[in-house]
């Protein structure tokens, strides 16, 4: 198909090719995404509450060992292309969520990026809810969301974005992120998230 070409059109159409693929390869590169369009990019998801405070998922969809946080698909443009956390009303007790995988340094990107999620609030919170960062414990930083997402609409979809400066604390590193999304409340709650980056 290609033979009759001209050289200099096989090195463009090589080149055109190339960046493609680089291009595609830095989208999903798992230093920078975690999450894209519900699929996990380099890392798995671990639920925990007092039971036992860190149960991996084989997948993306599971239970922590208490029943405080469950985690199904669910869809936001296509089947399946997001996941639905919840957390049981019934247990007075707090459940997180955490992405977890291969430690990654997001310190040059301190005053420069943000974690940004897309997600839908399906149940409004009716306790504090916190995002994090992981370190390995006890290196953590936790951030309230409450009012951001009090403020926003049940049922839409929103992009939340939180400065990586926002994230701090005596024990945090930001060079050494081993889980770099957690969430976790003591109510009731119940979010769907498509990206997580």
């Amino acid at each position: 198909m290609f033979k009759h070409l001209p050289l200099k059109t096989l090195i463009a159409l090589a080149g055109t090719a190339f960046l493609a693929i680089t291009a595609q390869a830095q989208e999903l590169n798992p230093n920078y995404f975690y999450l894209v369009k519900g699929e996990l990019i380099g890392r798995s998801i671990s639920v925990g509450d007092p039971t036992n405070w860190s149960t991996g998922l084989a997948g993306r969809e599971g239970t922590s060992a208490g029943g405080k946080v469950s985690v199904a698909p669910t869809s936001f443009k296509g089947e399946g292309d997001a996941i639905q956390i919840t957390w049981a009303p019934r247990k007075n007790m707090q459940g997180n969520l955490g992405l977890y995988g291969n430690p990654v340094d997001l310190s040059k990107f301190k005053d420069a990026a943000s974690l940004t999620i897309d997600m839908r609030v399906d149940v409004k919170p009716d306790k504090n809810v916190n995002i994090g960062l992981d370190c390995g414990y006890p290196c953590r930083a936790d951030l309230s969301i409450n009012k951001m997402i009090k403020s926003m609409p049940k049922g839409e979809w929103f992009s939340l974005p939180i400065p990586l400066n926002c994230f701090k604390s005596d024990n945090f590193d930001l060079s050494k992120i081993n889980g770099p999304f957690t969430i976790a409340t003591d109510g009731k709650f119940t979010v769907s998230i498509t990206n997580i980056r």
